[in-house]
């Protein structure tokens, strides 16, 4: 999991990087340039990661002498992932935007303040899940 976290967060924040800088010429308010950057972040991060988690833990759910799913399984994998990212989307996203937005108060660059909101935000995050992978044994 830890490897689909880092390649999906690594996107984002590439994307995120990008729309900050280019949204930041368009928009004069740091609000609306913090809440967009984070917004299209979140987007693009949650359709990579669940890609790269189905390709990775596909054979958990499916039968391999029948290629049939396991839908019992899969419901419980589900089940613990919504759980999950819950508690990282609200670590990453709320102290994303808090700190992108102290940032560009401050007059950071746009790209510039993407990019350290996207690591600190990151750092927190990746802790919590792992801390919560954990406690509900999400992957047992």
């Amino acid at each position: 999991m830890n490897k689909n976290l880092l390649i999906a967060g690594i996107f984002c924040f590439l994307v995120s990087a990008t729309i900050a800088e280019i949204y930041a010429i368009y928009s004069p308010s740091d609000i609306l340039t913090s809440t967009i950057t984070v917004l299209v972040g979140f987007i693009i991060y949650k359709i990579s990661f669940i890609v790269l988690f189905h390709i990775d833990n596909k054979r958990k759910y499916t039968n391999r002498f029948t290629s049939r799913i396991n839908f019992n399984r899969l419901k419980q994998i589900i089940k613990k992932m919504i759980f999950a990212w819950s508690i990282f989307d609200i670590v990453n996203n709320l102290s994303r935007w808090i700190i992108l937005y102290e940032l560009l108060i401050i007059e950071f660059r746009p790209f510039e303040a993407a990019i350290l909101s996207s690591i600190a935000a990151s750092s927190l995050s990746y802790l919590s899940i792992n801390i919560i992978s954990r406690r509900i044994k999400l992957f047992l």
